[in-house]
């Protein structure tokens, strides 16, 4: 709906997309990447890491301005990418453009275990330049089955890693108990599903979303764009609540809302993502952002199998929660299409 200023579904899929892989440190970030690279399914992918860590390399590192490439054999792209994470990315993309390196269809960001991811994940939804040659596919956080219970404890990086993640990765199941460190991250995080990686081994399809895959997979469905929303009696830090509205939204009132949620609880709110029929949008309008940050919204050419009805979900502080909840039942009749 081009006066809304939402993208359509063409324009979202010639973006390229991104998948944001963070975890402390030791989580098994880098050996999740180096399995993930053997896949046939991932040639043509760039990773951009701080590090290269374990990350195998057949051939010398190329010095490019202090940015670290190596090809390697299947046609995947390896980074370390010098200086602030935002520049270095745009720069990767400006050799990407210019054929300095290969011309990769897919991106990993491997950000320092001891970092926040949600200002990367920011940078991508609201950079004008980077939202417009790259999406935010999903964010991926690996934990250390055998030292990601005290990491939690100890460590407010994990627990913000953990906390934005779409996806959750046991690493190291295979030596000590994913369950346990399972239900600890369950505090943290009560929706994103729980993947197991043992030996450090994950299959690409489960651990990505199609459309990360394949530029012409079909366009998101409801399984893959909302989890579970979780236990609603667990006395976890985090919750989340998924809104709903039968009727179609108006979006400038809607817009409005989720304007006074994001910006009066910035902190606290972590996650949002919908899936919304919006008057006069022949087919969903998805939305998402980190904080207070939204990308802007991509209107898709028809809804998948499963009904036409809004779903929005916020992951936040039970507070925040609480709150949006009352707010939506109030805001809702003004916000719904006659």
């Amino acid at each position: 709906m081009k006066r809304f200023g939402f993208l359509t579904q063409a324009s979202d899929r010639a973006r390229i997309p991104v998948v944001l892989l963070s975890g402390f440190l030791g989580s098994g970030k880098t050996t999740l990447i180096n399995a993930l690279l053997k896949d046939p399914r991932m040639a043509g992918t760039a990773v951009a890491v701080n590090e290269f860590g374990a990350v195998p390399l057949d051939r010398d590192l190329i010095d490019h301005g202090g940015d670290k490439t190596v090809v390697l054999a299947n046609g995947c792209l390896c980074c370390n990418l010098a200086g602030d994470m935002e520049d270095a990315v745009m720069r990767l993309f400006s050799r990407r453009q210019g054929g300095e390196v290969p011309r990769f269809d897919r991106l990993i960001i491997e950000p320092s275990g001891l970092s926040d991811p949600a200002p990367i994940a920011q940078a991508i939804l609201r950079n004008p330049v980077m939202s417009g040659v790259f999406r935010l596919e999903t964010i991926v956080t690996t934990v250390d089955a055998q030292f990601g219970a005290m990491q939690l404890a100890r460590h407010p990086e994990t627990r913000k890693q953990v906390a934005l993640a779409d996806r959750l990765v046991l690493t190291k199941g295979d030596v000590a108990d994913a369950d346990a460190v399972g239900r600890a991250v369950r505090d943290h995080n009560p929706v994103a599903p729980l993947l197991r990686a043992d030996h450090g081994v994950a299959d690409a399809a489960v651990l990505f979303p199609p459309s990360f895959l394949d530029p012409d997979a079909p366009a998101v469905s409801r399984s893959v764009l909302f989890a579970d929303d979780g236990d609603p009696d667990h006395a976890g830090r985090f919750a989340s609540v998924s809104l709903t509205a039968d009727g179609a939204l108006l979006w400038r009132p809607f817009e409005a809302w989720l304007r006074g949620v994001r910006l009066g609880h910035a902190e606290q709110l972590l996650r949002v993502k919908g899936m919304l029929d919006i008057d006069g949008c022949a087919g969903p309008v998805i939305v998402q952002g980190v904080h207070h940050v939204l990308n802007a919204p991509v209107e898709l050419d028809a809804w998948p199998a499963g009904g036409r009805n809004s779903r929005l979900v916020l992951i936040a502080d039970r507070a925040t929660i609480d709150a949006a909840r009352q707010s939506w039942i109030e805001a809702l009749p003004a916000m719904t299409a006659p």
